[in-house]
């Protein structure tokens, strides 16, 4: 192509053509200038497509940690509500004088059991870190992922305040009080233990050792403990209901953008 101008060039200079000459040097910049535009059109495209497909892997790693975050969210939830619903059913068998050692051994264990909402760092970590929130091109999305970390501050503030509640204040006051051992047949991971690590942990467990329910449970330093453990899991169960809604938004715009990038 360049010989092909180059004779153009010479032959129109030979016949002293000035004005040709111009147009023609003109066309030929312009062309030149076409040129780059469209390499620099096509880069751009190349770059946008990279771009797209580390969205499209980002995203899908986004949805791998967010479901499992739902997962755990709602479990750390359904926990707290049960310990909700135990400790209002020991204030109500306390103020009829229901006295039931196997009902209130069953009751107890939500007392001295506790649960821990644990986030997995992963894509949305390295997003925000590396400072590269931007790759993700929907704005809502982004804005909830801005969010995100604070959403699991205000959880674990709570649940810190409410495990070291328990373990430091009522498993010492139930060790001193009630006898423990009574609840290891309450204890479900154990069957979960059994099955997947090949312990026989649920075999061979204590008998019952006899207390007085009674005296338990008209202890009014015991029930304080039993009002501030309710407390605890309702504010417990009402910010990680905040988590399971979190994760549910953003799973609902990871599949929402995964359909609209990958649609042919």
């Amino acid at each position: 192509m360049a010989p092909f101008f180059r004779k153009i060039r010479k032959s129109l200079l030979g016949k002293s053509s000035l004005g040709r000459y111009m147009l023609y040097a003109i066309g030929e910049s312009l062309l030149v200038v076409i040129g780059i535009l469209l390499a620099l059109q096509i880069d751009n495209w190349n770059e946008e497509q990279r771009m797209r497909e580390i969205e499209v892997k980002t995203l899908r790693d986004l949805k791998v940690e967010f479901t499992e975050n739902l997962m755990d969210a709602r479990r750390v939830y359904e926990g707290n509500m049960g310990v909700f619903e135990a400790t209002t059913r020991l204030q109500e068998n306390a103020k009829a004088g229901a006295f039931a050692i196997e009902e209130t051994d069953s009751l107890m264990f939500y007392m001295f059991d506790w649960f821990d909402y644990t986030p997995k760092p992963g894509a949305s970590n390295n997003l925000i870190n590396a400072g590269n929130l931007n790759l993700i091109q929907n704005e809502e999305l982004r804005y909830l992922l801005t969010l995100w970390s604070g959403v699991n501050a205000e959880l674990d503030d709570d649940e810190q305040l409410s495990i070291s509640y328990s373990q430091n204040t009522i498993v010492p006051f139930l060790a001193a009080h009630y006898p423990i051992s009574n609840l290891e047949k309450y204890d479900f991971t154990l069957t979960h233990y059994d099955k997947n690590i090949g312990l026989n942990a649920s075999a061979n467990l204590p008998a019952r050792q006899a207390y007085e329910p009674s005296a338990l449970l008209k202890d009014p330093v015991f029930m304080s403990h039993v009002s501030t453990k309710k407390m605890h899991a309702v504010h417990n169960a009402m910010e990680c209901k905040r988590v399971v809604e979190s994760c549910e938004e953003i799973l609902e715009l990871i599949e929402k953008v995964l359909r609209e990038q990958t649609q042919p």
